[in-house]
């Protein structure tokens, strides 16, 4: 059977009864275990009809042997071969039998940790093998991208009866990265900070929960100030202050994101660009292309521009210590959210 995504194997496993071998192939660690215990969980198994096997360390003929052991008390076993890109010629031909004639009271997983496409392993033929077999289910865990983290994380809210915002999906990347195992840790400790009974996951939600990092005071001050939020701007840079930020870090942040609204505001008033395209073309992702449009909505042309003269006069004052830190930075502030 041609490989089949995460996501269709999920959906595929709750509609379905169960295949008698799956072939498990990817780099992907957590998305590995995560399938073997979607399956364990389907088969319902308990440890004395469970056993699991390592390629390196075992023979073909005790993996046959475990997979042709009846089941005790219950209609199935389960069998998992692990490292099987590691499998011996002569424990791979015993394997190949299993996948050509499997045992019906017997399910069968393969783990195959490395890549499906230019994989270095000399086990390409368990792929071909697998792949060919109508008795074998094969899935894809390779690593996924951003977009598919996105997914990851939005399901596993929903699945605990939570929404969450957009931004911050985008903040747990940030600061998570696209390992699943990480991002699947700030899904529990979130999840476990709120509770059963707060349903919406919010920004504020997940500042408290992280700490004020400078990367997330950073990502808060650009979104408050494009949302014109002078009370919640003004209390970001007084953390960052008393952490250690410089006043010229945190003005190089403000500068960056009134520029970024002006080359978009520009675009659209002065070019005639489309409200997608001019977000297309400062990089503003698609899902957030709404929320930064409306954002945007709230600034004129000519109070960027204003703006960004205010920016300079702000790095004049502070290099030539006309103005102290604080009160520099938060004159600039107020005059933009104003």
């Amino acid at each position: 059977m041609k490989f089949s995504t995460v996501t269709m194997f999920r959906k595929n496993l709750s509609a379905k009864k169960t295949y008698p071998v799956y072939f498990l192939a990817g780099e992907d660690t957590f998305l590995l275990e995560d399938s073997i215990k979607r399956i364990e969980k389907k088969i319902n198994v308990d440890d004395l009809n469970r056993e699991i096997f390592q390629a390196t360390e075992s023979s073909g003929s005790d993996i046959l042997n475990s997979v042709e052991t009846l089941p005790f008390l219950t209609d199935k076993r389960l069998v998992i071969l692990k490292s099987a890109n590691k499998l011996k010629n002569d424990d791979f031909k015993i394997i190949t039998k299993i996948i050509e004639n499997p045992v019906d009271t017997t399910c069968f997983i393969i783990v195959f940790p490395d890549k499906i496409k230019n994989s270095t392993s000399k086990r390409k033929d368990l792929i071909s093998l697998c792949e060919q077999s109508d008795n074998c289910y094969c899935v894809d865990c390779k690593k996924p991208y951003e977009k598919d983290v996105k997914i990851f994380i939005q399901e596993e809210f929903n699945n605990r009866g939570k929404t969450i915002e957009p931004d911050v999906v985008q903040q747990i990347i940030n600061d998570a990265g696209l390992d699943l195992q990480n991002v699947s840790s700030e899904i529990e400790k979130i999840s476990l900070y709120l509770g059963n009974d707060k349903k919406a996951v919010t920004v504020e939600d997940f500042v408290k929960i992280s700490g004020f990092t400078k990367e997330i005071n950073i990502f808060m001050l650009t979104n408050s100030i494009e949302e014109k939020n002078l009370n919640y701007s003004l209390f970001i840079i007084e953390q960052m202050l008393k952490a250690g930020e410089s006043a010229i870090g945190i003005l190089s942040t403000i500068s960056g994101t009134i520029r970024k609204m002006l080359t978009a505001k520009s675009l659209m008033e002065e070019k005639n660009y489309t409200s997608q395209d001019a977000l297309n073309y400062i990089r503003v992702y698609s899902y957030f292309q709404y929320k930064y449009a409306a954002n945007l909505s709230k600034y004129s042309l000519v109070h960027l521009k204003r703006s960004l003269k205010e920016i300079l006069k702000t790095d004049i004052a502070l290099k030539t210590g006309k103005a102290d830190d604080k009160s520099a930075i938060e004159n600039l502030v107020l005059f933009i959210c104003k």
